[in-house]
């Protein structure tokens, strides 16, 4: 089957963890992101005593709603954006706490692709309509981007169609070479791997396991997405009612420990040192994090490889708050994305009813490499430039830009990087080892799931490893 969600899981969200024998437990969860909020509702609802550990003071993780330095009523996402409406795991919460989501526009042919010096609207570009400067070969410039993709996927697309089953053996096949040497494969010559990166903004990823971008491909994740209407932060709020209590914040994890009776979690905070104890633990700290907590229990060789080497990707967003919405009235867009060569790469385009006439403009998202350059600039120069990059996009916005603020992930303490994203030959070297228990201890976050990068991958691995604490029986 494709990277899909067991219908097991959807049910544990809608009925709950199954009746089970085993005693109930004290459960320490590490990391209050969305996979540490859904773990320990879960675990909470089923009888189980739960205690979270967050070093921030904020719950969330990744999914990062700003709403300040902004003015009142005004926000854009400094991390997770958008959701496939495929993914029932995100839906399946979403209607538990009523909470609303809206359709997120991520093509826009209305919107602009500039590179090489040229201005062009995008439907443009992916329609056919290419620059001379791209010295695509006489078959390429005879057909459109659109068709050139459809026709590298579609033998594989028509094989999962006809037997869902192949997607593994496919999986298998194209964990081993990157996207840009599946594309080289067929055939693409290197000016239209240039543009497919540009137009996709993936072009800094192209060094990525093919596996990770055909199976998003495949289930069309970016044709049909949503948003969650009022900030993606309304999510893991919703959770804060329920595990009033629960959480600690402000409290870092140091070393981790476990006996033949429990876990020993070293932490500390303004107060100085303790340590928890519990009978089990569930960790959903990146391994970027991971990787800096000393383990003072015998952790599996593999274990240790995953950690060392699970490769984490950087994400860069540079945000104007505008005094108006200068692309719809200048330029006729809303929603989606205008996509560049310059180093602000992909401007993302607010489609919510506005608050007033001023709105938050995302003027750069880019990713791996160009993340890294943005987080070697001050955060005076990242806005400079970005200003410099986006009125070469619409020349005279800078009358209407009031205020900036930027993030670099891997510069964020609780994250160091965006999320994992599997290099060639990662996937069958590390995953199972990334979701293997240690003793008692669990293991889930986005890294635990096939699903890197989506909401619905921290959730799945979440609602595996509760299962797996809540049914393991401690006394034998």
């Amino acid at each position: 089957m494709l990277d899909s969600t067991s219908l097991e899981l959807v049910e544990i969200v809608n009925e709950g963890l199954p009746k089970s024998e085993t005693s109930k437990k004290n459960v320490v969860i590490l990391g209050a992101g969305i996979s540490g909020l859904v773990a320990a509702s879960e675990l909470r609802s089923a009888g189980h005593t739960v205690t979270v550990i967050e070093a921030s003071q904020r719950v969330g993780g990744r999914i990062r709603t700003l709403r300040e330095p902004f003015s009142p009523g005004q926000y854009s996402e400094a991390g997770a954006m958008r959701v496939p409406q495929s993914h029932q795991l995100v839906c399946a919460y979403a209607n538990r706490y009523s909470i609303t989501m809206r359709p997120f526009k991520s093509m826009n042919p209305n919107a602009w692709f500039c590179s090489h010096g040229h201005r062009i609207r995008l439907g443009d570009i992916v329609s056919g309509r290419v620059p001379e400067e791209f010295p695509l070969t006489e078959e390429e410039r005879g057909s459109s981007l659109q068709e050139l993709w459809e026709k590298l996927i579609s033998p594989y697309r028509q094989k999962v169609s006809e037997n869902p089953n192949s997607w593994s053996r496919i999986r298998e096949e194209l964990q081993s070479i990157s996207l840009r040497e599946f594309m080289q494969n067929a055939g693409w010559s290197e000016a239209a791997i240039e543009l497919y990166g540009l137009v996709a903004g993936f072009e800094t990823l192209l060094s990525a396991s093919a596996a990770e971008f055909l199976g998003e491909v495949l289930q069309d994740l970016r044709a049909n997405t949503m948003t969650i209407d009022g900030g993606m932060d309304r999510l893991p709020m919703a959770f804060l009612p329920e595990l009033e209590g629960c959480i600690k914040y402000g409290t870092r994890v140091h070393a981790l420990d476990q006996n033949e009776n429990g876990v020993l979690v070293h932490v500390e905070n303004i107060g100085g040192r303790s340590i928890v104890e519990a009978d089990v633990a569930i960790c959903t700290l990146p391994f970027s994090i991971l990787r800096h907590i000393e383990i003072l229990c015998e952790f599996s060789w593999d274990k240790r490889k995953a950690i060392r080497n699970l490769h984490y990707e950087d994400a860069a967003r540079v945000f104007f708050e505008t005094t108006e919405r200068f692309w719809e009235s200048e330029d006729d867009i809303s929603g989606g994305a205008s996509v560049t060569d310059l180093a602000i790469r992909s401007v993302y385009y607010p489609e919510r009813e506005p608050h007033g006439s001023r709105s938050v403009l995302m003027a750069s998202y880019c990713h791996g490499q160009d993340a890294m350059r943005w987080g070697a600039l001050t955060a005076e120069e990242r806005l400079i430039q970005a200003r410099e990059n986006i009125s070469v996009i619409h020349p005279g916005c800078e009358k209407y830009l009031a205020s900036g603020h930027s993030l670099v992930w891997s510069h964020d303490p609780f994250a160091a990087g965006a999320y994992a994203f599997f290099q060639p030959h990662q996937e069958r070297e590390l995953h199972q080892a990334i979701i293997n228990p240690e003793g008692r201890y669990f293991f889930a976050g986005e890294h635990a799931s096939i699903q890197h990068r989506w909401i619905e991958g921290a959730i799945e691995s979440a609602l595996r490893a509760a299962l797996e604490v809540h049914t393991i029986n401690l006394e034998l």
